[in-house]
């Protein structure tokens, strides 16, 4: 290593500062329960296992799985031919993945998938034991302080760990690398050995040629599991709200969690559908939990699915077709930016997605 000049990842570090510095504020207030950290190290070896997952799926199989009939399938609606709407049973297994999403590049030329393999596949596993509990509607004083953390941890890591975030993050982070280097390379000049190649980029693929994706997937793990906003989200008020009386079963989407535009406002909460007649509420406020609860059940049912087929970026998932008009109706209507995104945007780099609002200059509602 040339004395005084540090890896990239180490320069790039105000990406994760802006990404998580409101949360760190509200942590250290205190709480409930403290959150456990769940982060690997991303080895990066160059030996292929072939074991590993080549599917990683950003929607968990254990959560599908809830909306699973008796052929062990789900409804899955989409457009893949432009505007018209079509649905297919899948299984939970054979959708919403991306070969190799978390795998990072290697000197072999094959994929290293470290983080599905090490982190993703730990969240969701301990995140299906915290489903458990929410089941048997288990008090919030009554809660392990591990399993309620992997709680947390699934249900903000919904918003993180998608294709368009995961490209986003990768781009943000590329970036940042193009507009350090002339710095860099001038503090690379002033104290490069003799033998040392000339050009800063040059110096850097010798000790590790991929930093920059292994610094990327670092950040996406780090975002998911950071401490602050699971604690945050581990102190709230935990609520399931049961809808198999109303007559209309819940849907899910790729993109399952809705919230308010900060977790740190009197009235936050975070929602997600846990099955067809189940829903998952957290709210930073008791009161906040029974004006949820005080609504008719059967519109709350209606405006849920609507907000999760208009939220949703390609797929929308259902135990039937029963809800097949809506989804036609407000599939994907709806374009909010993403966290990534919004990272971006304070940074003034390029926001990746043709229809973000925020490269479009729209207001993100």
């Amino acid at each position: 290593m040339v004395p005084g000049l540090r890896p990239h990842h180490v320069l790039l570090s105000s990406l994760r500062a802006d990404r998580v510095r409101g949360a760190d504020q509200a942590s250290r207030s205190g709480g409930r329960a403290a959150a456990g950290r769940l982060t690997p190290t991303l080895r990066g070896a160059n030996i292929w296992i072939m074991s590993d997952p080549i599917r990683h799926h950003y929607l968990a199989i254990f959560y599908l799985n809830r909306w699973a009939g008796g052929d062990g399938l789900v409804c899955r609606f989409s457009r893949p031919f432009g505007e018209k709407v079509v649905f297919k049973r899948v299984s939970p297994k054979g959708t919403a993945f991306e070969e190799h999403l978390y795998s990072m590049h290697s000197a072999s030329g094959l994929p290293v998938p470290d983080m599905e393999r090490d982190f993703m596949a730990r969240l969701d596993s301990e995140a299906a034991d915290a489903l458990t509990q929410l089941d048997v509607g288990l008090p919030d004083s009554k809660w392990d302080t591990r399993l309620r953390s992997a709680w947390s941890r699934f249900v903000w890591a919904q918003s993180i760990r998608t294709p368009s975030e995961i490209a986003q993050l990768k781009s943000s982070v590329k970036e940042e690398w193009c507009k350090a280097r002339p710095e860099l390379q001038e503090r690379y000049s002033e104290r490069r050995p003799s033998n040392a190649p000339e050009n800063v980029d040059d110096y850097y693929a010798s000790i590790d040629p991929y930093q920059e994706d292994r610094f990327a997937l670092s950040i996406a793990c780090q975002s998911m599991d950071h401490s602050g906003i699971i604690e945050i989200l581990n102190n709230m008020h935990w609520k399931v709200i049961d809808f198999s009386e109303c007559g209309i079963q819940l849907l899910t989407s790729d993109r399952p969690v809705w919230m308010t535009a900060s977790l740190l406002e009197a009235d936050a909460f975070i929602m997600m559908p846990i099955g067809p007649s189940r829903l998952f509420v957290a709210a930073r406020e008791a009161t906040t939990v029974q004006r949820i609860l005080a609504h008719n059940r059967r519109q709350q049912a209606k405006e849920i699915n609507k907000i999760s087929a208009m939220h949703a970026v390609e797929f929308v998932f259902g135990a039937d077709e029963t809800a097949r008009k809506l989804i036609e109706k407000h599939l994907a209507t709806r374009r909010h930016a993403t966290h990534m995104e919004r990272l971006a945007a304070m940074r003034g780099l390029t926001i990746l997605a043709d229809n973000s609002p925020l490269k479009a200059g729209q207001p993100d509602e």
